[in-house]
C-alpha cells in the first residue's frame, strides 16, 4: 500500500453495510469522497462480512481528519 496522501485508508468499520453506507453518504454530502469495502459474498453470506472485519469505510488519507470529525459529531 502506498503512503501517498490520496491513498485510501480505513477510518471506521460497521457491523452492517447499511450503517457504513449511511456514514459514506454523510461524508459525501459534505464533500468528502468515500467508499465502503465489504466481503459478504454479495449479501449471500452475512456472517462472512463479520468475520472479515465488517463493512469498512474508506477515505483518502488527507481527508481522514475531516471525515472523522464529521462522523464524531453528535446527531442533530
Amino acid at each position: 500500500m502506498s503512503d501517498a496522501p490520496d491513498a485510501p485508508i480505513q477510518i471506521a468499520s460497521f457491523a452492517t453495510p447499511f450503517e457504513a453506507e449511511a456514514a459514506r453518504a454523510l461524508l459525501e454530502e459534505n464533500g468528502i469522497d468515500a467508499f465502503v469495502l465489504e466481503d459478504d459474498a454479495g449479501g449471500a453470506l452475512p456472517p462472512l462480512g463479520a468475520a472479515t472485519g465488517g463493512a469498512r469505510l474508506m477515505v483518502r488519507a488527507e481527508d481522514a481528519p475531516a471525515a472523522l470529525d464529521l462522523l464524531n459529531q453528535p446527531p442533530v
